[in-house]
């Protein structure tokens, strides 16, 4: 089991899940290997560290041990966001969305949009509440972060089928971009128009320097917010663009 069932939660997150107080989950294991991400330690399937620190973060949680701490917070809490690495690919995620249920917590899922197939079982059963769908740059530019698939699993062919999925569900969900240049820049953000469309919002992030998994991304100048704001005034498009 990837990280040996081990995993990361942030006790109380006013960020992760859009207008809940909430507790966050984070499954190791991913399939990319964006440069600017900034949960390096996620990445590989193996790699929680159990010495690793930080405020408010458990970094090596087992499943008995979160299973005890929503016993006493979950009355405290308004949902559930798990996130990764791609939490998708991770085996304990029915157990933890099971149990999410059991304490009636909404279900928010991070994931980068390249496993259709997977989230519609999640989609179709209504057990997810909200998903947020990272879309990382233009797809012909995916093989940048690591992706390795062609014909009916590029990354262009996966990505618009979760879009589809998606919009058809019914399930509250947004889009996220990463504006990091040079991978995300002015251009490719008027490219990814026509991608986003369905969606009713297009949040941006502007890069924020910092661990990184590629250490020479640590350092990257921010996008300049303005910028940004600017950049969204200029675009024709239906879709909602947040700038958080």
């Amino acid at each position: 089991m990837p990280g040996g069932g081990r995993f990361a939660l942030v006790k109380t997150t006013l960020l992760d899940y859009p207008g809940k107080v909430a507790a966050s989950v984070f499954l190791p294991g991913c399939h990319l290997r964006c440069p600017y991400c900034h949960n390096p330690e996620f990445v590989e399937p193996r790699s929680v560290d159990p010495d690793l620190k930080a405020d408010d973060v458990i970094f090596n949680q087992d499943f008995e041990s979160f299973r005890r701490f929503l016993s006493r917070r979950a009355r405290l809490l308004g949902g559930l966001a798990i996130s990764g690495g791609e939490a998708l690919l991770h085996p304990l995620l029915p157990k933890i969305i099971s149990l999410a249920e059991e304490y009636k917590l909404p279900v928010k899922l991070d994931t980068a949009g390249l496993l259709p197939d997977i989230l519609a079982l999640y989609l179709e059963s209504g057990r997810l509440d909200y998903v947020a769908m990272d879309l990382k740059t233009i797809p012909e530019r995916y093989h940048e972060l690591g992706w390795k698939g062609s014909g009916a699993k590029s990354a262009e062919v996966l990505l618009f089928r979760t879009m589809a999925l998606l919009a058809e569900s019914g399930t509250s969900y947004e889009i996220r971009t990463t504006v990091v240049p040079p991978l995300v820049d002015e251009t490719v953000l008027r490219n990814l128009i026509s991608l986003t469309a369905s969606a009713p919002r297009w949040v941006w992030q502007p890069y924020k320097p910092g661990n990184t998994l590629n250490p020479m991304w640590s350092n990257l100048a921010a996008p300049d917010e303005d910028e940004l704001r600017r950049i969204s005034d200029g675009f024709e498009t239906e879709t909602e663009i947040i700038i958080r």
